[in-house]
């Protein structure tokens, strides 16, 4: 990954949830196409691993900027736990992207967490934020 592109991915302490945020320009300069290519590549199960994808996209808007939200309901590969992932796209500058996304098992328990989880993260996300 080249040095201007960011990832950071975070595992809870009991392996329950995932949070991961990225910046780069993988798929495109606008939250359309990073989305678009994002499921491509989890819509493909030899390199993603997710099975039965569905997803559901709805615009949002993030730190005052046109955004996707997108609720993906899958299982991993030879699993049948159903999981969901949730994950908002939105544009940053110099044709970057930011991905925030939080990942867990889709149970009422989980999903009530994770629904706080993503609400905080957003709410934190600094979109070309000065990095020292």
């Amino acid at each position: 990954m080249p040095a201007s592109e960011l990832q950071s991915t975070w595992r809870s302490p009991d392996g329950a949830y995932d949070l991961s945020v990225k910046r780069d320009r993988s798929y495109g300069s606008t939250p359309q196409a990073a989305s678009a290519g994002q499921l491509a590549w989890y819509r493909d199960t030899a390199e993603s691993s997710m099975a039965d994808i569905e997803v559901t996209t709805h615009k949002t808007r993030q730190n005052g900027r046109d955004a996707l939200w997108l609720e993906i309901d899958y299982h991993w590969a030879r699993q049948s736990e159903p999981r969901k992932r949730v994950e908002v796209f939105v544009a940053g500058k110099a044709g970057y992207v930011y991905q925030l996304l939080v990942d867990t098992e889709a149970t009422a328990q989980r999903l009530a967490e994770q629904s706080r989880l993503f609400a905080t993260a957003r709410a934190s996300l600094r979109i070309d934020a000065s990095t020292g």
